[in-house]
């Protein structure tokens, strides 16, 4: 059986969506983020950097989450959640890397500034640097959602799961998403998918 390590509140939901979405059956084995056990020499064994998610599948160990997304549709998806030609293919990998590589910094910065640090404690600098980016890069997400439902095709795929999901970090901490309206929308409709239903209640 497939055994997914991590928690519910970090990158391995993305994972745990993905499996839901699936219909697969997997074990679910909580690890904190910041807890004592990713640094212990059982779980760096399977990731040695010491993070969330990792995910064993048969002899198959694997760490990164999208590397993770893109393992579970390719091997078990039978075209759900991921596409059929080299060109969708890559649509759905540009959004997601996009989200990565745009965005992903600063939405996890303002979450973790906000939630994790004493207001009292809280680094200005960070935070406004943060909400400039965020403020930059979304109009490019959000002009691309117009009319569409989901980031790429016509179906969900693990883009929205993931750049969703990341971006609901900003929206769990007040970041003003009213502004990119159709950014709003696609993450409450990843939020309120029956598949991350599924994982909130494991938490």
């Amino acid at each position: 059986m497939i055994k997914v390590y991590g928690s519910v509140f970090s990158r391995a939901s993305m994972v745990m969506c993905v499996l839901e979405t699936l219909n697969l059956e997997y074990e679910y084995i909580p690890y904190l983020p910041k807890g004592k056990e990713i640094k212990q020499d059982e779980f760096l064994a399977l990731n040695p950097n010491g993070k969330v998610p990792a995910l064993v599948d048969g002899d198959l160990v694997l760490w990164e989450t999208q590397a993770i997304l893109v393992y579970l549709v390719d091997k078990y998806g039978d075209g759900a959640l991921w596409a059929n030609t080299a060109e969708e293919r890559a649509d759905i990998l540009r959004w997601s890397l996009f989200v990565s590589n745009q965005l992903e910094l600063f939405a996890l910065d303002l979450f973790l500034q906000n939630k994790f640090v004493p207001e009292e404690l809280r680094d200005e600098a960070i935070i406004l640097r943060a909400q400039a980016e965020l403020d930059k890069h979304l109009p490019v997400l959000n002009n691309h959602l117009e009319g569409r439902e989901f980031v790429s095709g016509t179906e969900r795929t693990i883009a929205d799961i993931h750049g969703a999901t990341i971006l609901s970090w900003a929206k769990l901490v007040g970041y003003n998403f009213k502004q990119f309206p159709n950014v709003d929308a696609w993450i409450k409709s990843q939020i309120k998918s029956v598949a991350q239903q599924k994982v909130n209640a494991k938490a």
